[in-house]
């Protein structure tokens, strides 16, 4: 989570690259030269199965996100020639939302993370802290 989701970076990719005049080919080339993750992976064999004229649906229907496989659909009706402005900003909303569900879903499970370690290690020290000076004491009574 250190960096930003790639679905949504090659969605900005493809944005990016229609507004400068340039196609959706080149907005997803620009995101598979940048990027280096399975999603990345994903583009650079969705191309070369579009390009080599392979049925591209096999490939798309196995990745597991469904943002990323409707990505990845609008793409293809991009390459085809088709109007998918209006659709892009749709899903970076999408996109948006489920990273804020995620980034929120993170941050309620941090407590019970900490949990452990506060336990496992504050936890016997402040045991040590309280009962150490009491042990002591109770020590050099038996030794009398």
């Amino acid at each position: 989570m250190e960096d930003l989701n790639p679905a949504l970076k090659c969605l900005i990719e493809m944005q990016a690259a229609l507004q400068n005049g340039e196609s959706v080919r080149a907005g997803l080339i620009r995101f598979v030269q940048s990027g280096d993750g399975e999603f990345a992976r994903n583009v650079r064999r969705f191309l070369f199965d579009r390009e080599q004229g392979r049925d591209w649906r096999p490939a798309v229907s196995a990745i597991r996100s469904p943002v990323r496989r409707a990505l990845l659909e609008l793409a293809a009706c991009g390459l085809e020639g088709q109007t998918i402005q209006s659709h892009l900003t749709e899903l970076k909303a999408e996109i948006q939302n489920s990273c804020e569900g995620e980034i929120r879903q993170h941050v309620d499970m941090l407590p019970l993370r900490m949990l452990f370690p506060l336990l496992l290690f504050l936890f016997p020290s402040y045991l040590l802290l309280l009962f150490g000076p009491l042990v002591t004491h109770f020590l050099r009574e038996i030794a009398r």
